[in-house]
């Protein structure tokens, strides 16, 4: 779907215009062949790199030729089926700005209705802004990770955690290092775009990159600092796993000696042969005292040795 949007310095309300006008944002979401087609012929773009934009693995990169520049980029998009990230490409024309999103999301709702005052005429400073978008559904989602990994440390100090809560936690790591795959590239595009030598760039554009690029910096530096903090909570799961598997098999086998003493004893009293005690009348007393002494005795030993 192509939807074109206009807000000018006489007019600042959104518009939704039926076809391209110079000045305009032309914005396509889960774009088909013919919607490919639409925007290479009205707009003179690269079809191959058109493509591109619906490549699920796409990652973060500049491109210009003649007509266009061609800024590609991944916003947060934890309900993704495959990936927590989605590809957006921002083209950056002489007269117009055109994003093309593979799939949909709300990431640049604020910029549509117009949360956020912007103008569609200013196209370096929507495309800017389009790019702080993305670092805010980055910085929600990692706030949000942030609660559920304090979550899971505290269940895992007072409850056992199951299998299901050891995925969700896995997953979380992995969204993780997904983020800083994204972020890492990105920031490299910010520097580049910085040097001005993609578009022109006012004084207050180059503030709102530097904030910015600061920015998308603080987002990966707490995403590694995150994903330290699964590894060692991880880790440390662990050990304790690790831990109470083997004083369960001490237990085990502890319990299995002291069944053992019973059973080797009673087999030597219970021979077709004569034993101690055979012909006295309180035998069997005789023989189970022998047997819990001796049952005491191993316990006494093993406590000592810290054993159980």
């Amino acid at each position: 779907m192509i939807t074109h949007y206009f807000s000018a310095a006489r007019s600042r309300k959104m518009q939704i215009l039926d076809a391209k006008k110079a000045g305009s944002w032309c914005h396509a979401v889960t774009p088909t062949d013919s919607d490919i087609e639409y925007l290479a012929e009205t707009f003179g773009l690269d079809r191959n790199i058109l493509n591109d934009a619906t490549d699920i693995y796409e990652a973060p990169r500049v491109e210009t030729d003649e007509n266009a520049t061609y800024v590609f980029t991944r916003f947060c998009h934890p309900d993704g089926e495959n990936t927590s990230t989605e590809p957006l490409l921002v083209i950056y024309t002489d007269t117009n700005i055109v994003t093309v999103m593979r799939t949909q999301d709300q990431v640049l709702d604020n910029l549509i209705n117009n949360t956020i005052d912007i103008l569609t005429t200013q196209k370096t400073k929507i495309f800017l802004h389009i790019l702080d978008e993305i670092n805010k559904s980055y910085r929600g989602q990692l706030n949000l990770v942030s609660k559920q990994i304090l979550k899971f440390r505290s269940q895992m100090r007072h409850t056992d955690i199951n299998s299901e809560q050891i995925l969700k936690f896995i997953e979380l790591e992995e969204d993780l290092y997904e983020f800083l795959s994204a972020l890492q590239p990105q920031a490299l595009v910010l520097t580049a775009l910085e040097s001005g030598k993609y578009m022109q760039l006012y004084e207050d554009d180059r503030d709102m990159v530097e904030d910015i690029m600061l920015s998308t910096s603080e987002l990966i530096e707490l995403s590694k600092s995150r994903v330290r903090t699964v590894s060692n909570i991880r880790q440390a799961y662990d050990v304790i796993a690790t831990n109470n598997l083997n004083r369960t098999f001490r237990r085990l086998t502890s319990i299995a000696i002291f069944m053992a003493i019973p059973t080797v004893i009673g087999g030597l009293w219970g021979m077709n042969v004569a034993v101690p005690f055979h012909a006295y009348p309180h035998a069997f007393s005789v023989v189970m005292v022998i047997i819990g002494i001796s049952v005491l005795g191993a316990v006494g030993i093993f406590r000592s040795k810290r054993w159980i």
